[in-house]
């Protein structure tokens, strides 16, 4: 699974080989100092010679000992990262899968069931359909639309909300950095707006105006959190965003590879 934060303990290698280089350099040492006839030099030797052997002997076992612990801190790390952000995600794909399924309900004359497209054509799709219709039913089908995103934004918030309130155990379990928050507080930002527009029933032209510069916002945040890029170029059917397809391993494993 991709993710922002990803293994965020690490060993400090460059530590480890910095010790057992000294201490093989102090046993080199130890092997290349001329034999003295006293007794004393002799057992000089000897001891810098054991010593090195058991400080190299211990750095192993002490790196191969931390690399393990890193590695059991970063799996439970991982686990936290994928259990406080998954409803997020999931979320965000329910708000942007609406233009997909409220097109598909809206518009029964045309078959689009049977069509795969990504979101930001979904968007657009409705959008031209919607100004295809007589202003009577364009009041009935924006009202419908306004319940379908209003439901969906609100879900995405209260998810947002929770994790702001635990972000101090986020930042010490080392799920929340700085790229983190950063990501958090465009969609917080951008939800709160599409929040407030949705309130203010505004008029048609109005409306959609404001949607086209969310739209133009959500498209850059999905394309700047690495676990959700993918969104962007997934085609999917109505109802049909995470059913298991060519196109969803497609478009994960392009994201992963950018």
């Amino acid at each position: 699974m991709n993710r922002t934060i990803v293994n965020p303990n690490k060993v400090n290698h460059k530590m480890y080989i910095g010790l057992v280089v000294i201490f093989l350099i102090t046993l080199f040492i130890s092997f290349i100092i001329p034999e003295e006839k006293s007794s004393f030099c002799k057992n000089v030797c000897e001891i810098i010679k054991n010593l090195s052997y058991g400080c190299v002997a211990s750095t192993v076992v002490a790196w191969l000992i931390d690399c393990t612990n890193i590695k059991n801190q970063n799996k439970k790390a991982n686990s936290i990262y994928d259990a406080v952000y998954m409803d997020l995600k999931v979320h965000i794909a329910d708000y942007i899968g609406i233009w997909a399924q409220c097109t598909a309900v809206v518009f029964k004359e045309k078959d689009y069931y049977s069509e795969k497209n990504s979101w930001i054509q979904w968007y657009k799709i409705f959008k031209g359909e919607y100004f295809k219709l007589e202003e009577e039913r364009q009041a009935e089908v924006l009202d419908f639309l306004l319940r379908q995103l209003s439901e969906s934004v609100q879900r995405v918030r209260n998810t947002m909300d929770r994790i702001q309130s635990q972000r101090y155990i986020l930042t010490i379990n080392d799920v929340m950095n700085s790229e983190m928050e950063r990501i958090l507080e465009d969609f917080r930002f951008e939800f709160y707006a599409l929040d407030l527009g949705l309130e203010r029933n505004e008029k048609s032209e109005q409306f959609w105006g404001h949607m086209d510069a969310i739209t133009d916002d959500l498209t850059n945040y999905i394309g700047a959190w690495a676990d959700i890029k993918f969104y962007n170029t997934l085609q999917f059917r109505p109802y049909k965003f995470w059913d298991k397809s060519d196109e969803l391993y497609k478009a994960m494993v392009s994201s992963v590879e950018e």
